[in-house]
């Protein structure tokens, strides 16, 4: 018996001996593969979390992997790895083939064999009994499928009742149409069966009955005439004549032939591209109209696009509207549409004499409303604006413009959304992406031209916000002057040129400043503000720093984002930001250059304003560092005019994301006040030191930090204190991220006598600390204890447990290190005691990791098994995705010890590619030659050998003599099992001496050990 999965029913894995026990999620995950054939993690995190999946959804997909092949074991493969995705094994069975096999050979005889294809379709829902996808996560992707599948099941039902008809198999089937027919009342391929079956038995008369019923139904309930499916089945019970196949079901309902067909809309944009998302989006919406009346809503910037998008939505829709597209131009109209006129314009296109059109407006709407009832029409009204009172003040009026009833839809284009309209589906037109704005660019002014110059070309995309109106209206002077090139453009649109007050694009800068004008002075000011940030992207709470009242800040935003001047930045992993708009943020510069402040010189965002939004930052930061789970250098004090945040935020869920958003303007802040508000400038570089494992950009703070040192001169105590914060931020930072542990080690014992005497112990504390596992690093044993010891002074002064935890987790490094497994089991269990009561740090997962490599050296490997995964899901749980990628590694050196290879190859690689990705070359190297471990065991020598060769050159590079001793030690293994004794026997040489370097001047024996921890 082969390994089979069943997904049509309960979701079920079933090998040779018996059920296989799986997690919902797992249950999920077998079941997508299914379907899909190769699934990623992108289609998981949709299809298992709702698109709320945990931090670190690579690592939670390889988890899920991973247990499936745990629990199947020998059994049979089933899942395997193809590409950076997952895909069923061959040999798997699958009930969903079955299905589909079936339906195939029912469908190809149905036509000439019903009877034969009757069986088939008896054979396939014999597999498809029962709801499908049971037991797998209810998210909303898997109840869509489940609703496909279930339609998909409904359809070969109908499919498989007809050939019944078809074949004469008649028995039973009038009482199990009856049933489906009444379970299903809108199924009319069901009724029109179920009325086929009856006359077929003699009772035409039922027959008829069962379609007057259905009739009264679908007109009561749905206001929908019978199909053509139906009036057929009616037409063969009239006629007396035997069954034969129903005809399809027709196109929707048909226009109403006494009333002409208006086609007003405008001719579609020439040069149109792009935009295949948004009309994908409105095709979309139009296919409710079955059900309900459709109102979709574009909004943009002005220029975006949105009357393109609609003219070639609307006549791409043409066809689903057979009965007309009505099109009115409200011109962006301060005053808005005068509906009235407008119904007036429309009445005689939907067939009314004009003598006939009634007097009084009340009726005019009435009757407009009875005209479109009934009919499918696409009804737009573009470029609507509506600042002028009307009785409806919330719609302006339009809703009497608008569908009301099942098979029309109504589109609307606005600059902001219009509040009150009952919008089905909104649509925001933002920018071209890169590839469509270049090619509307080289349409409009030749390929050629911009081929010659696509550096030129880029920049004018840049340059216009690649909003399409400002691209045709640049280009239009270029096209009309072939002695001008794009690089002559970019000058006239740049810095140093009128910018956006050039003549051609004069329009939009009018339409951009009404925009700004409508806004409240608060609003005005944040976009002022932000603007002029060194940064591209903002977050919400930055318009309350500006305004000083975070109440004031919300409306404020609120206000920017109604009128589209801000596109949302939705990233994993990061809280959702904001970004003005390109040609917004150039046109603020062009107004403030337009008309300077005081002593005639524009008034970008104040330093005043800068330093108010660093001041809300470090308070924030202040808040969020509170219960950081990667602490180990404490935060520093908040500047004397800075308060406490209040009230805190909800710390453990976002701190995470916090800082990987915010790090940006936290760096870019700090060298813009480093000159002004050096109190602020190095309190948000440390902030974002803290928070670092939540970024990647290391080169950015690094280049910053030096600048803002720099600027911490004098004998004031706040700048000393900066001084040596920075100093020993980058210490850490060094050790934990780059393993330069040489420079570490120095930063460190320099920063630590500076935080002494500035009364810092507990920082002074953190200092001795990264000297000591910098230390031990380098093979400096006596160096390390004695910075420990050094730690566990200061430590005693400040209380501060999860120091005291981390000078544990030192001393255990170092016993592990050289050998000495017990006692570094001790320190690491003793870690784990002092933060029993917060288990929930990254300190505490890594006590946990070292003492799963200890378990795992003595040969405890169902300790160690246990221990490695709890570390896992720790860091997993709390984010520490540089952390996890050492987890995965450990893991890798336990599925070997255990003898999983397959898992413990996988293992490595993905630490490896992990390693590669962050730059972490110490691990890099220790995952490769964990790799090279795995190979070895597998008998791939070669392969093996370049591990290891490469690994030990990564370790020196390092000065890391104890990890590029136990690669040499490998080496030797590796060779020796090629039959090359001699090179295995310089290995051993080079071993050795590598031991004498990392021993340093203490005796001892020489080390042959299972490897560095």
């Amino acid at each position: 018996m082969a390994v089979r999965l069943e997904i049509l029913g309960r979701v079920h894995l079933r090998t040779p001996r018996g059920p296989v026990a799986l997690t919902e999620l797992e249950h999920g995950l077998l079941a997508l593969a299914a379907l899909r054939g190769q699934v990623g993690v992108d289609s998981l995190a949709e299809w298992l979390w709702d698109n709320d999946p945990p931090s670190s959804v690579r690592n939670r997909v390889q988890s899920l992997v991973s247990g499936i092949r745990r629990k199947v074991g020998d059994a049979g493969a089933v899942v395997v790895t193809d590409g950076r995705g997952y895909r069923l094994a061959d040999t798997l069975e699958v009930d969903l083939d079955g299905w589909t096999e079936e339906v195939a050979r029912a469908r190809a005889e149905r036509a000439a064999r019903p009877g034969v294809a009757l069986a088939h379709y008896d054979g396939a829902l014999a597999v498809f009994g029962h709801d499908p996808l049971q037991g797998a996560p209810r998210s909303a992707a898997v109840e869509v499928e489940r609703g496909r599948l279930l339609q998909e099941r409904l359809s070969v039902l109908e499919e498989r009742h007809e050939a019944a008809l078809r074949a004469g198999a008649h028995e039973g089937l009038v009482a199990e149409l009856d049933a489906l027919a009444a379970r299903h009342p809108y199924h009319e391929g069901f009724v029109a069966l179920y009325m086929l079956a009856l006359a077929e038995g003699g009772r035409q008369k039922r027959a008829l009955q069962v379609f007057q019923d259905a009739r009264e139904r679908l007109d009561t309930e749905l206001g929908v005439r019978p199909s053509e499916q139906l009036q057929e089945a009616q037409r063969l019970v009239l006629e007396r004549r035997s069954a034969v196949q129903p005809s399809a079901a027709g196109s929707p309902s048909p226009a109403v032939l006494a009333l002409p067909v208006p086609r007003i809309l405008p001719r579609r944009p020439a040069s149109f591209v792009g935009r295949e998302a948004e009309l994908a989006a409105v095709a979309e919406a139009a296919r409710g109209v079955e059900h309900d009346a459709v109102l979709v809503a574009l909004t943009g910037l002005p220029g975006s696009g949105k009357s393109a998008l609609a003219l070639e939505a609307g006549h791409r829709l043409r066809e689903a509207f057979p009965d007309g597209t009505l099109h009115h131009d409200g011109a962006n109209s301060p005053a808005g549409v005068a509906v009235d006129r407008v119904i007036s314009a429309f009445l005689p296109l939907l067939g009314i004499h004009p003598e006939a059109v009634p007097a009084d407006p009340m009726a005019r709407a009435g009757l407009y409303r009875s005209l479109l009832d009934g009919r499918r029409v696409l009804v737009v009204l573009d470029n609507v604006a509506c600042t002028t009172p009307h009785d409806d003040s919330s719609t302006c009026g339009l809703a009497d413009l608008l569908p009301t009833a099942a098979g029309s839809m109504g589109m609307v284009t606005s600059r902001r959304a219009m509040s009150g309209l009952a919008v089905t589906h909104r649509v925001r037109v933002h920018s071209l992406p890169e590839e469509p704005a270049h090619r509307l660019l080289e349409a409009l002014v030749g390929r050629e031209r911009v081929a010659e110059e696509p550096e030129a070309a880029a920049d004018v995309l840049r340059l216009t916000g690649r909003i399409p109106l400002a691209l045709r209206l640049v280009a239009g002077r270029l096209a009309q002057r072939p002695d001008l090139r794009l690089d002559d453009l970019v000058d006239r649109l740049g810095p140093a040129g009128p910018g956006l007050g050039t003549d051609e694009i004069a329009v939009l800068r009018d339409s951009l400043d009404q925009l700004l004008e409508g806004l409240g002075e608060d609003a005005r000011r944040v976009v002022e503000a932000v603007a002029h940030l060194p940064v591209d992207t903002f977050s919400g709470w930055v318009a309350g720093a500006v305004l000083g009242e975070r109440g004031a800040g919300e409306a404020a935003l609120d206000a920017i984002v109604e009128a589209g001047l801000v596109e949302p930045v939705v990233r994993e992993d990061h809280d959702t930001q904001f970004r003005l708009h390109g040609l917004v943020r150039a046109h603020v510069a062009a107004r403030a250059r337009r008309d300077p402040g005081e002593g005639g010189t524009p008034d970008p965002a104040s330093a005043g304003e800068v330093a108010a939004i660093a001041e809300a930052a470090v308070a924030r930061a202040e808040a969020f560092l509170v219960d950081r789970p990667y602490r180990f250098v404490p935060a520093p004090p908040l500047p004397a005019a800075v308060s406490a945040l209040d009230p805190t935020p909800r710390i453990r869920r976002r701190s995470r994301h916090f800082f990987r958003t915010e790090t940006p303007l936290f760096v870019a802040a700090a060298r813009e006040l480093a000159g002004t508000r050096p109190d602020l400038s190095w309190r948000l570089l440390v902030d974002s030191a803290l928070g670092i494992d939540a970024s990647t950009d290391l080169h950015a703070w690094f280049e910053a930090e030096k600048e803002v040192a720099a600027a911490l001169v004098g004998a004031d105590d706040d700048n000393r204190l900066g001084a040596a914060y920075l100093t020993l931020c980058r210490a850490w930072l060094l050790q934990d991220r780059r393993s330069a542990s040489r420079e570490a080690r120095e930063l460190a014992e320099s920063a630590r006598p500076r935080l002494l005497l500035l009364g810092a112990h507990a920082a002074a504390a953190a200092a001795s600390l990264v000297s000591a596992f910098a230390s031990t690093s380098l093979g400096r044993r006596a160096e390390a204890e004695s910075a420990v010891v050094t730690a566990e002074v200061a430590i005693a002064r400040t209380g501060d447990l999860h120091l005291a935890a981390w000078a544990a987790i030192a001393r255990g490094t170092l016993h592990n290190d050289y050998d000495e497994v017990p006692e570094g089991a001790l320190e690491f269990t003793r870690a784990r005691e002092i933060l029993s009561a917060s288990p929930r740090t990254v300190a505490y997962a890594l006590a946990t990791l070292e003492l799963s490599r200890a378990r795992r050296r003595t040969g405890e490997l169902g300790a160690a098994t246990l221990l490695v995964d709890e570390a896992l899901e720790l860091l997993d749980g709390i984010g520490a995705v540089h952390m996890y990628s050492y987890a995965l590694d450990a893991r890798a050196e336990v599925s070997l010890a255990a003898g999983r290879m397959q898992d413990s190859l996988d293992e490595a690689g993905r630490a490896l590619e992990r390693a590669t990705a962050s730059h972490d070359a110490f691990l890099a190297a220790r995952a490769r030659r964990t790799r090279g471990r795995v190979l070895l065991a597998l008998g791939r020598h070669e392969e093996a050998e370049g591990d290891f060769r490469r690994a030990i050159e990564e370790f020196t590079a390092l000065d890391r003599p104890l990890s590029a001793a136990f690669g040499f030690q490998m080496l030797a293994a590796s060779l020796d099992a090629r039959g090359e004794t001699v090179g295995a026997s310089e290995a051993l040489r080079l071993e050795q001496a590598a031991l004498r370097r990392a021993h340093d001047t203490r005796s001892g024996p020489q080390r042959r050990s299972p490897g560095p921890a």
